[in-house]
């Protein structure tokens, strides 16, 4: 009598290996969109330090007048949460980024982000002394991103959030710089 195998034995081989294939065919598509959103967060890393570096150093300027300094954000104009910062632009925060839709308490990024961050970026730079202005980075055209700035006292804060696909702008990554007043509080 000759040992063989039965057709019970390859059958179950047959399923162990195509369950296998199947496991690593899955692992193939979960790896393309990891490796697709570790590339937008590279790329948002850096958006965010080519966009926030001309304003932190413009803010670090010991010859920004404190005057200035405390003209930066505009006070919220509801008494909720909001309220807490002395100054914020857009004044609306993050919600100048959204809107409503509908009753069912689903939110949507509305217009276009990079105009109300662009107007953001203005405003702020245009309180630097001018020694420290300088042009607007540029941004790749398929990147939506926003800007938030909050002023509480001596210090603010720049928050920057930047993605390819505008529904998901809000839920990337948060990219904060803070400044410390550095000039004179007597001027």
């Amino acid at each position: 009598m000759k040992k063989a195998f039965t057709l019970i034995e390859v059958n179950l081989a047959m399923l162990i290996m195509a369950t296998g294939v199947l496991v690593m065919c899955g692992l193939y598509s979960l790896g393309f969109r990891e490796n697709r959103q570790s590339v937008e967060d590279v790329a948002a890393a850096s958006f965010a330090d080519t966009y926030l570096g001309p304003l932190v150093q413009g803010l670090s300027a010991t010859n920004l007048p404190w005057s200035s300094w405390i003209q930066l954000g505009d006070t919220p104009s509801s008494g909720n949460a909001r309220s807490v910062a002395q100054g914020v632009w857009p004044s609306d925060g993050w919600l100048a980024y959204v809107q409503r839709q509908g009753n069912d308490g689903n939110y949507r990024i509305k217009g276009s982000p990079r105009s109300t961050a662009d107007g953001v970026w203005g405003r702020v730079k245009s309180k630097i002394p001018s020694p420290y202005q300088g042009a607007m980075p540029s941004i790749s055209g398929d990147y939506h991103y926003a800007l938030v700035m909050t002023r509480r006292g001596t210090v603010i804060q720049l928050a920057f959030r930047a993605s390819r696909r505008k529904e998901a702008l809000m839920s990337q990554p948060l990219f904060v710089s803070e400044v410390r007043f550095q000039g004179d509080p007597n001027r």
